[in-house]
């Protein structure tokens, strides 16, 4: 499987703009398509949390499976559905299982990816009674256990990320988990869910490390993965727009469009890895649904003008805006706002599709 794959051709399912595709390029040559896959990007799509963790979700989270068709064009455009850990847990996914179902028959023709929180919040029940993160070693049965669910519900498992494991403080703004029992912990993660889900491709959602040197952290991860008989699959960038467009100062100073693309480069030709860009902007999503629509396309334009290209492009806000999903009409902007589904279809007919090199 290359670096960069095509979207599901197989499924009949468009690439970059178009709603639907022909039967004829269903029927492409196996040539088109290794053609493809060097050519276009993944676009994959996880709720707004409202900026509530899994306290949150759209308005129309549970709504939105008896309408299909208003979001029946965002699905044909999106290559893999995520869900968070969090929303599985706290809305009560595991009690719902007609619920599940109806979701796993309309994420059918997709890839799905588990987004898990786990991996770095095992010992925070530990450490808010003790002070002190556990020993260790982890255990992550739960997370098994749920993919174990989703995979006995219908879902296609291809994914699973492993949420700010190199970045996240922890309660309290707790630094003292260090990135050396951070990466342990995440080669520990490999050796449990390995083995019963050989085929899941795994990997990270990050920030840049406060604590540590990024390039340091990223090559420390996959060669310590790799000594244990593991592969790093990606490394998801989470970085939202606004940091560039008002010129916020960060642990790393202020970031560039450049830096930006050096990240990308970094990921993809130094470590070989898939690298896909989280594509958000913070203060447009504390505003208004509108805004922050205008900003994050702005800011992905602004990222390829730059050079900066990606072997998936991420929609995953985590503000209080957009409140809902549908529809994914491309219409004038409705009164209420954009939809998330539509943003996310505007993300994947433009410019990203039409710059891939």
């Amino acid at each position: 499987m290359t670096r960069r794959q095509v979207l599901t051709s197989a499924a009949g399912i468009s690439i970059a703009g178009a709603s639907i595709a022909t039967a004829s390029a269903a029927t492409a040559t196996d040539h088109s398509a290794a053609e493809a896959s060097e050519r276009v990007p993944e676009f994959w799509y996880q709720d707004n949390n409202l900026g509530l963790g899994g306290r949150g979700v759209p308005t129309d989270f549970f709504s939105r499976y008896d309408d299909l068709d208003s979001w029946a064009l965002a699905r044909a455009q999106m290559h893999t559905f995520a869900l968070e850990q969090g929303t599985f847990v706290r809305q009560g996914l595991s009690e719902r299982p007609a619920f599940l179902e109806k979701m796993a028959a309309a994420h059918a023709g997709m890839n799905f990816c588990y987004n898990v929180t786990q991996a770095v919040a095992w010992w925070w029940p530990h450490y808010n009674e003790t002070g002190e993160v556990p020993e260790g070693p982890p255990d992550y049965t739960t997370t098994i256990n749920h993919l174990r669910q989703l995979r006995s519900t219908g879902f296609t498992i291809t994914d699973v990320i492993l949420q700010s494991v190199l970045a996240k403080p922890g309660p309290g703004r707790f630094l003292g988990y260090s990135m050396e029992r951070r990466i342990r912990d995440v080669v520990e993660f490999y050796d449990q869910v390995r083995p019963e889900f050989p085929d899941v491709r795994i990997g990270i959602i990050d920030p840049l490390p406060g604590q540590f040197p990024w390039q340091d952290a990223y090559r420390f991860l996959k060669d310590e993965l790799r000594s244990n008989g593991h592969e790093l699959d990606f490394i998801h960038f989470d970085k939202p727009f606004d940091r560039v467009r008002l010129e916020r100062n960060t642990p790393h100073g202020v970031i560039t469009w450049d830096r930006m693309v050096e990240v990308g480069e970094f990921v993809k030709n130094e470590l070989g890895l898939t690298f896909g860009l989280q594509c958000v902007d913070e203060q447009a999503g504390k505003t208004s649904s509108n805004d922050f629509r205008k900003h994050t396309l702005e800011g992905l334009a602004n990222y390829v003008a730059h050079g900066g290209t990606a072997d998936r492009y991420i929609l995953w806000p985590f503000f209080p805006h957009p409140e809902h999903s549908t529809p994914d009409d491309l219409g004038a902007l409705p009164p209420e706002g954009a939809s998330q589904m539509r943003i996310f279809r505007e993300l994947a007919r433009g410019v990203p599709a039409r710059r891939y090199p």
